[in-house]
């Protein structure tokens, strides 16, 4: 019969038919399942793991993601979060090193200057329109593109929002990070769920014919009237398009529906730019004959 190895705090030894003397060793526990490789049986009945077993390995695989997830706290609270410090202390002596370019005084030049020379030393080519912040990212960071590009646009966001020399570690601190800052957005920038609920009119205002099939009533549901949905086709040589499948997915279709808007943003942005018709005036009610001969009587004007 099987038997599950507890887990342990000291080393585990794991052994392989096919291995010759290979000693693998962890400095922390594994689940017990996966501690020991069981020698061949030959009564199938034995292979059966019993109760007993069973809830010693879910005990032991529970012991052992408890103890990672600790580890991934205490890696969280510490070398990370020293690892951010340290790379947001360097991004703000870069920033720094920009602000004191800024000006036109000597010591800024001598700066430019020995930015420049620098740049030469080590052989990098920059576009004319490449941003100063760019290139000292390049020159501490290295040749990583996408390193260069993320460090970059974090800077240059500092640089938009007029962030203080010394103020970059709060800044990135306060946006979420580095990957929140280079993934930030515009204020006015939609969602795919506002976009989606923006082309939604449009939608149900076209109409470019209907689809009939068995295989498309057979998806119909009464609650699905007046709803959207995804139909996958393929063009044909004479223009018309064969329907494939329907897709009933809200992922798909909120994904359809954002794509849409952005190829109908111009429409939608006209017709919101298209004033309102001018109300007619409204009729004044017509006066009997009485009412219109006592108004005169009253506005004449009595000459002499």
């Amino acid at each position: 019969m099987q038997n599950a190895i507890a887990p342990t705090a000291s080393a585990n030894i794991v052994e392989a038919p096919t291995a010759a003397d290979t000693v693998v060793t962890h400095d922390t526990y594994a689940p017990a399942a996966n501690d020991a490789v069981a020698p061949q049986q030959t009564n199938a009945a034995e292979k059966q793991p019993t109760e007993a077993e069973v809830l010693r390995a879910i005990k032991s695989t529970s012991d052992y993601l408890d103890d990672l997830h600790k580890q991934s706290n205490e890696w969280a609270n510490n070398a990370y979060k020293t690892s951010n410090d340290q790379l947001y202390a360097l991004l703000q002596k870069c920033y720094g090193l920009y602000k004191a370019m800024e000006s036109d005084s000597p010591q800024a030049e001598a700066l430019r200057d020995g930015l420049k020379s620098y740049i030469s030393k080590k052989g990098y080519i920059f576009s004319k329109s490449t941003h100063a912040l760019t290139k000292i990212v390049k020159c501490v960071f290295g040749a990583d593109r996408r390193r260069v590009s993320a460090y970059s646009i974090v800077l240059r966001s500092a640089l938009k929002d007029g962030t203080g020399m010394f103020d970059i570690a709060d800044f990135i601190r306060n946006a979420g990070g580095v990957e929140e800052v280079r993934l930030g957005k515009s204020p006015t920038a939609k969602t795919p769920k506002q976009k989606s609920e923006l082309v939604r009119d449009l939608v149900q205002r076209s109409n470019l014919g209907a689809v009939n099939a068995d295989q498309v009533s057979t998806k119909f549901d009464a609650l699905k009237i007046g709803s959207n949905t995804v139909l996958i086709g393929t063009w044909q040589a004479d223009g018309s398009i064969v329907v494939r499948a329907v897709v009933e997915s809200d992922t798909v279709l909120l994904a359809a529906m954002s794509s849409h808007y952005t190829s109908v943003k111009k429409t939608l942005e006209d017709e919101k730019d298209v004033p309102p018709a001018p109300a007619l005036p409204t009729p004044t009610p017509a006066k009997d004959n009485k009412s219109a001969v006592d108004e005169a009587v009253d506005n004449a004007v009595i000459t002499a």
